[in-house]
């Protein structure tokens, strides 16, 4: 709960802080007078967010410091409601141009502001007051510190790099101005790692900064402390001042007299970004310098900050000071050293990395290397013993096995991560240090092994360790998948298996903390034992156990190496959790020849295999094993599943569709149930409150732990991130653009240098794919580059509500919901689909003053939108029932909303004139709405930044459950003169409405104003219809939209389309276009005005073109981006345009749809489309045949052919290497051929698959 506290305060206080330090909080600062009282609340938030960053490193289990969290979040959520509420005041016009409108107002405001800061200070001395943030005084640390510290330092100490840096560098205690000031011409970066705090760090560092021989050195110098989140602008602005204010020149000698502070503040406020990097650049090319970054947290934060500082061969140098090992050694140049800079108790030592240096670079390196890295080694060993005391002691009796054999153990002996046991008085006795460690192995023990529906996977896995590698070198196999999946249990069914001959074999079990001597001695036993030819007496195994207990970290690894080299074996490694843990032990394996990784994460399992063919990704198991498995427990084999009755079947199926195929749950449900009657009835109760079994029952508290596992391991933006997650209903596909845009609008994620708010949330969104906490949408194809839906794992879903509802995160109005629990401000409300619409619920007995995201599901009533809701910035109303014209009045009163969606609204006409209020709309999604055309008022919507729309193809046919325009069109002017016979839901704005609305369906996407060109901002436009009045003009606008990363036009003529494509090839960021030419000059060329002189954007990466084309070969190779190309109607001929395409060298998917291609055959020669993953042919009816060279598309794996009725056969499929599966359509494709690619392929290359679809 600590963690999770930690985290979503984090998430809040983010979202406050970049309210508050904006340019619209400072401007309304300046007009009310109160800038002393914002910048002192800015600043409280940067201090509080920084001990909520450390708080979260920490992973502190403080009662108190939960507590200060919960109300630093509820602070933070009243500055921003506060400082956004005052916005509002500010963007009003005054009166005549100079008198305020409302003096009292402004006053009012002030003083709230003044409450704000006294409250912000409240919080700050409360945090104070109780000694939340530890003294760097020196004081005996907690035995949780002392914990954290060890095992850090113990990982950090046995990391092969930096055995590599301290065995065979033999490094040394070195001298940080000695590596300042050496002779090195070349910019350098030295890091300055430390775990135990920034004091220590600081004053070494601060210590060598000041000295005047030193400075003298360099031209400039600056000190830099980041703050979080990183601002480019602030951190530049704050080089060149200190730039200014140090320099050594003349000039600056001049402008000190005269008050540097002053003037430099004076010329930097008139100076833009732009100023800044050029003033910045000038003053760097020509001086030496040196910068001092501290408090470094991320490796994006320097990918940023390094672009800054060009290497002018001026000896320049940048020192970096962090508190992560990793990111030390990520800065620094390769082949890096790291050395002792500074031991400043026994217990703690900072040390540097720095590009390896020569004795000649470096006089005070200590030559005498074997003392040294003695000294280093038994520094080392300290920390790893200290490691292995404060942890709980292993016994014979205690200690966890990592074996072959499993012992089994009672289910109330596991324990969740942050459980702890209890004393007579019911308080927490133990501390992180005496924790009992999480035995992976243990979940495996609580049911047999029962292996169902993994037989693919175990004859792939044997088939991948089993042949023999070329090259003779060390085989990695990686099976990955989320807690539960099985891995432990396919992997010891292959461990097991007579496939794999006499190969030896060793397991190790990864345990927590990870300790790598422990895991090698653990091999080294194994292997010594199987080597033997006759089984050890049990006096030598205990001899050998001895010995290797009093072997050195480096004498382990060299037992594991030796052995390894006389015999050749298979060597798993169970439940790797970090790259860390991976590259600690691997350099000792290399002669193993094969080796088996688990893991949960899919960049651990890419890390560790150098191909993805060895890899092995878990899903779910289908419903006919889930169902084997589930009766296998239950009746022990003792019974088919055809004798079941029809209601206990019935019972099952809802039990096995909340394990949605978790071998882990189905096999722990159904092993519990199988000591219960065997009735409907005890089955049912089960079904239905499988929720509180989870969490309340001690035989399935397994399931919650392993799974709970996986998201502890979540670091705190990620965790704010899936909590969010939880809004959504059981079971619905979500959508990858729509969570994008709601995680943007509500502030967990922005721009940052480098990186779009988009691109952040697609990383957010990828590591949660990766890590399993989502799962790929129904609907995805296996093939795409990039998942666009994502689900959430019945049980994930469990956990993920849970936590939420500990934060107080949202609240969801369902069937069976409970009020009373109910407690503080409700930020995100979710109105279920079958809940009943209690009017009263939501006007007395629930506080939306300050909720911030609306999401309906189900039917609309009007009283969801209040007028005390002043604050809600998402309104999801996707899909919603009921809603009509005249509630979209309500929603122009929300003036914060920054994220708008109509989507699937089909009842919806127009926009109203009170959306010209929304000023901070970001997002407007009609798409699905009967919405044709858009009002002048878009244009006042200067923060617009996605604007999505219908294009031909969605509107043709598609009809709503709920689409009155379909139910009453005939009879409009009856029903105005009537309106009694209508819906309850319509009035007659609704009427009015439809009784002038006309069926737009051949509109190619909807009408934009003129004025679009105002909305700057603009990210993503589409589909827009030029092909009607005013579409000559809107085109010549796009010229001013240089923001657009996607847009799709339609309707395109001759008359625009020289102008469009001049447009977009201004569009230095654009990233998807779609275009498509319309009415009577579909016959015209679309590209005929391509060429030499004018070329699209090189930057784009898919491209969907609907039209002729001529030119082709003129302009397709400056895409070389390009990774997805749609044509349609494009009638391309042989060979010249095909092999144009070819040439593009990150082609990865291309569909020739309709006409696309005229020719009779598609010849693909050799060594084109070398990246090219996906080919689909359709409804191209000139064609007859396809025939592909050898070494064509050697990274193809799906083959789509659909309605070409006179495509006769394919030649040159066995050429194709990597290909996996032919699709055919089953409609206007000849019996003839599908029997000829069947046949061709079960003779020449059956490891493809030939689906008929």
């Amino acid at each position: 709960m600590e963690a999770t506290a930690v985290s979503v305060g984090k998430a809040v206080l983010d979202g406050a802080l970049g309210y508050a330090k904006s340019k619209a909080a400072e401007e309304i600062a300046l007009q009310l007078g109160v800038e002393r009282d914002v910048d002192f609340i800015k600043d409280e938030l940067q201090m509080m967010q920084s001990f909520l960053m450390t708080a979260d490193e920490e992973q502190s289990q403080n009662k108190v410091l939960t507590t200060w969290v919960k109300q630093v979040g509820i602070l933070a959520y009243k500055v921003e409601d506060s400082l956004m509420d005052f916005g509002l005041h500010s963007e009003k016009k005054p009166f005549l141009g100079c008198i305020p409108r409302n003096p009292m107002d402004r006053r009012r405001i002030a003083k709230e502001v003044k409450e704000l800061r006294a409250k912000v200070e409240d919080v700050s001395n409360r945090n104070l007051r109780y000694r939340l943030i530890k003294e760097s005084s020196g004081s005996k640390p907690t035995a949780a510190e002392e914990q954290a510290k060890i095992a850090t330092e113990a990982m950090f100490g046995m990391n092969q790099a930096r055995l590599t840096a301290l065995d065979r560098g033999k490094s040394s205690e070195v001298n940080l101005q000695q590596l300042i000031t050496s002779n090195d011409v070349d910019l350098r970066v030295i890091a300055v790692w430390g775990c135990s705090g920034d004091l220590g760090k600081t004053s070494a560092i601060q210590e060598v900064y000041d000295d005047p021989k030193v400075l003298e050195t360099f031209g400039f110098c600056a000190w830099i402390r980041l703050m979080h989140p990183f601002n480019p602008q602030e951190f530049l602005r704050s080089l060149v001042r200190q730039f200014y204010e140090n320099s050594h020149d003349d000039a600056g000698k001049a402008e000190q007299e005269t008050s540097v502070g002053a003037n430099v503040l004076a010329k930097m406020e008139k100076m833009d970004q732009s100023d800044l990097v050029r003033l910045f650049n000038a003053q760097l090319c020509s001086n030496s310098y040196l910068v001092v970054i501290t408090d470094l947290s991320t490796i994006e934060e320097w990918h940023c900050i390094k672009k800054y500082f060009p290497d002018n061969k001026r000896q320049s140098r940048i020192i970096v000071s962090t508190q992560q090992d990793e990111i030390a050694c990520l800065c620094t140049e390769k082949p890096y050293q790291m050395s002792k800079f500074r031991q400043l108790s026994y217990d703690q030592i900072i040390y540097l990395f720095h590009k390896k240096t020569s004795p000649e670079q470096i006089s005070l390196i200590d030559n005498t290397d074997k003392a040294m890295v003695a000294a280093v080694e038994k520094e080392k060993l300290k920390v790893i013993h200290a490691s292995c005391s404060a942890a709980e002691p292993i016994s014979d009796s205690n200690k966890v096995t990592t074996s072959e054999k499993h012992t089994a153990v009672p289910a109330g002996e596991i324990l969740e991560e942050d459980q702890k046991p209890n004393n007579a008085d019911g308080d927490k006795i133990c501390n992180s240090t005496a924790r009992k460690k999480f035995d992976r192995s243990r979940t495996l023990a609580l049911a047999d092994e029962v292996l169902c529906g993994r037989e693919t996977e175990k004859t792939n896995v044997i088939n991948l360790v089993g042949q023999p590698e070329k090259n003779r070198g060390c085989k990695v196999v990686s099976v990955w998948g989320m807690g539960g999946l099985g891995k432990t249990t396919l992997v010891r069914s292959i461990y097991r298996s007579q496939e794999l001959g006499v190969l030896k074999r060793a397991w190790a079990t990864a345990l927590r903390p990870f300790n790598p001597e422990v895991l090698l001695r653990d091999l080294a036993l194994q292997l010594q034992n199987t080597i033997q030819e006759e089984p050890a007496s049990a006096t030598a195994i205990e001899a050998r156990k001895k010995m290797l207990a009093g072997m050195k970290l480096e004498d382990l690894e060299e037992q594991v190496a030796d052995v390894l080299k006389i015999e050749e074996c298979l060597v798993v490694l169970d439940d790797v959790s970090t790259t860390f843990e991976w590259d600690l032990v691997k350099h000792c394996l290399g002669n193993a020849r094969r080796i088996i990784v688990t893991t949960r994460k899919k960049d651990i399992a890419k890390h560790c295999s150098i191909e993805d063919k060895y890899i092995c990704h878990l899903d779910g198991l289908k419903d006919d094993a889930a169902l084997d498995l589930f009766m296998k427990k239950v009746f022990k084999d003792n019974f088919e599943v055809n004798y079941l009755a029809p209601a206990m079947m019935e019972q099952a199926k809802l039990i096995l569709q909340k394990c949605a195929g978790l071998p882990l749950a189905i096999s722990t449900i159904g092993g519990f149930l199988a000591t219960k009657p065997k009735t409907a009835n005890e089955w049912r109760k089960m079904s239905d409150g499988i929720s509180i079994e989870l969490e309340m029952n001690p035989e399935l508290r397994t399931i919650r732990t392993v799974l709970m596992r996986s998201y502890y391991g979540l670091p705190y933006h990620l965790k704010s991130a899936f909590l969010y997650l939880s809004i959504f209903q059981e079971d619905q596909r979500i959508r990858w653009g729509r969570l994008m845009r709601r995680w943007i609008a509500e502030g967990y994620s922005r721009d940052m240098q480098g990186i779009t708010a988009a691109g952040l949330c697609r990383r957010y969104f990828d590591e949660l794919l990766d890590r399993s906490m989502i799962l790929p949408g129904e609907g995805t194809d296996q093939y795409s580059q990039k998942i666009s839906s994502c689900l959430l794992h019945d049980m994930i879903r469990e956990i993920c509500i849970s936590k939420a509802r500990e934060e107080n995160l949202f609240l969801t109005l369902e069937e069976g919901c409970c009020l009373s629990d109910t407690q503080g401000a409700i930020r995100h409300l979710v109105i279920g689909s079958n809940w009943k619409r209690d009017k009263d619920v939501l006007e007395s007995k629930l506080d939306l003053s300050h909720v911030r995201s609306l999401t309906v599901f189900g039917e609309w009533r009007s009283f969801f939108i209040s007028d005390n809701m002043r604050f809600v910035r998402v309104l999801d109303l996707e899909d919603t029932l009921g809603f009509r014209n005249h509630h979209l009045d309500q929603i122009g009163q929300l003036r914060h909303l920054k994220y708008l969606s109509l989507r699937g609204c089909w009842s919806i006409l127009c926009l109203p004139n009170s959306f010209r209020n929304l000023r901070h709309l970001e997002t407007l999604d009609v798409r699905g709405t009967r919405i044709s055309e858009l009002p002048t008022i878009i244009t006042e919507l200067r923060k617009l930044q996605h604007l999505h729309a219908d294009d031909y193809g969605d509107r043709i046919g598609v009809r709503g459950e709920d689409d009155i325009v379909h139910k009453y069109h005939k009879f409009r002017g009856h029903l105005f003169l009537r309106p009694q016979v209508l819906d309850a839901g319509l009035n007659r704005n609704d009427i009015f409405n439809l009784y002038r609305f006309q069926q737009e369906e051949n509109l190619y996407g909807i009408i934009l104003p003129k004025g679009i060109g105002k909305l700057k901002t603009l990210h993503a436009l589409g589909a827009v219809d030029v092909s009607w009045r005013n579409g000559n003009a809107i085109v010549k606008e796009f010229r001013e939209l240089t923001e657009l990363r996607n847009l799709k036009v339609g309707g395109v003529s001759c008359r625009n389309i020289n102008e469009l494509w001049s447009a977009i090839a201004g569009y230095s960021q654009l990233k998807s276009l779609s275009v498509q030419i319309g009415g009577p000059d579909k016959r015209n060329a679309l590209d005929g005005c391509l060429g030499e002189g004018l070329l699209p954007s090189n930057s784009l990466e898919s491209l969907h073109l609907w039209g002729k084309l001529v030119n082709v070969t003129k302009w397709i190779n400056t895409l070389q981006n390009l990774t997805k190309l749609v044509l349609r109607r494009s009638r391309l001929e042989q060979d010249d345009a095909i092999q144009a395409l070819g040439f593009l060298p990150n082609l990865v998917v291309l569909r020739l749809r309709m006409d696309s291609f005229d020719g009779t055959q598609l010849h693909v020669k050799s060594s084109s489309f070398p990246s090219l993953i996906v080919l689909e042919l359709q409804w191209l009816d000139n064609l007859q045949s396809a025939l592909f060279e050898k070494d064509a598309m050697p990274k193809l794996e799906l083959l789509q052919i659909g309605q070409c009725k006179n495509l006769n056969g394919f030649s040159g499929l066995p050429a194709l290497g990597s290909l996996k599966e032919i699709r055919l359509g089953s409609y206007d494709l000849s019996e003839t051929l599908k029997v000829s690619v069947q046949s061709r392929v079960a003779e020449h290359i059956n490891h493809v698959r030939v689906n008929i679809v």
